[in-house]
């Protein structure tokens, strides 16, 4: 009951303030104007809608007595890093923030997740646990805001991941991060009725990093199994489709000479779209995508090394023949 009630109860909240958003974007002239290459839009949409997320997350965990039944630390790491995320985005929103402005604060995000204990813990060395939980979320932050590209896609992502962090949270016996997942669940879920394409509203860059900041949070809070040792890279398949973007993109650009963190045209969703497939169709299917991911990481934790091993083996292989062969498409 609590499971439904958390993730009714953000859906909600998401649900009704995104309509509130809207007029208020519109009111004050938080518009994200279709100019230049890089803007496919074709009439200015409101920005705002990583409020109607941020609010619904945090306001349906306090409803719920969150902090009674959790872990504490946890809690204020997540919240606090969390809110400094969405501020950060919120102010890039409405005026540009430089890079190395975002990177100090999300490197200072990821080590209040450190001083609450929700890091990487399973290499020998303290310093290297330090170093790629930092790797992690800063690399996950600016993932979800780099696919957050087509109508619906970031946040139908986030869905799918949330719910597959929930059911291997609640299954392991977590107390707090199966809740945080079906808050940021609901509270993307109330938001996608109004972005799904044609978006009436973005949730822009206080939504995707916030949505990137919780769940790379949410991956470092789960054991996942005892079956296996495999099973810590369970999280890396659950948030397989931004990374995948990330790195592909990245990839991409080095082999074009443009420095990784200017913008350009060259992400995989774009390039399933130059197959002639609509932006509805791409988003579905890379939904589609996401789920399949998800369903092997979580029978990743249920099986032996052997099995888990060629899991991973066979979504290595198909991932690189896909970054092969997406790479050839012209842009």
């Amino acid at each position: 009951m609590k499971y439904l009630a958390i993730f009714s109860g953000s859906f909600f909240i998401s649900l009704v303030l995104t309509p509130l958003l809207i007029k208020l974007a519109k009111r004050f002239n938080v518009l994200d104007i279709p100019k230049g290459n890089l803007k496919t839009h074709k009439t200015s949409i409101p920005y705002l809608g990583g409020i109607a997320i941020y609010l619904a997350f945090v306001i349906s965990l306090i409803i719920e007595r969150f902090i009674a039944s959790g872990n504490i630390y946890g809690l204020i790491g997540i919240i606090v890093g969390g809110t400094a995320v969405f501020f950060l985005g919120l102010v890039d929103d409405i005026k540009k923030v430089s890079i190395p402005v975002k990177f100090l604060v999300e490197i200072s995000v990821s080590i209040i997740l450190i001083l609450c204990d929700i890091k990487i813990k399973f290499f020998h060395w303290e310093i290297l646990n330090i170093a790629f939980t930092v790797l992690w979320v800063v690399g996950l932050i600016n993932a979800f805001n780099i696919i957050d590209i087509m109508d619906g896609l970031c946040a139908g992502v986030a869905i799918i991941a949330s719910i597959a962090f929930f059911i291997l949270g609640a299954q392991n016996g977590k107390l707090f991060s199966p809740l945080a997942a079906l808050s940021l669940a609901g509270g993307c879920f109330g938001f996608l009725i109004y972005n799904f394409n044609p978006a009436r509203i973005f949730m822009g860059d206080a939504g995707s990093l916030f949505i990137g900041f919780i769940l790379s949070a949410l991956a470092l809070t789960e054991s996942y199994t005892e079956i296996n040792k495999l099973a810590v890279f369970a999280p890396i398949f659950i948030l397989g489709i931004p990374i995948f973007d990330t790195i592909f993109v990245m990839f991409i650009r080095y082999k074009k000479h443009i420095p990784v963190v200017w913008g350009s045209p060259d992400h995989f969703p774009l390039r399933m779209e130059k197959l002639g497939l609509s932006r509805k169709k791409v988003v579905l299917v890379i939904y589609g995508i996401a789920i399949f991911l998800c369903t092997l990481a979580y029978l990743s934790t249920k099986v032996l090394f052997v099995p888990a091993f060629f899991i991973y083996l066979i979504i290595i292989v198909i991932v690189l023949i896909s970054a092969y062969r997406l790479s050839f498409i012209k842009m």
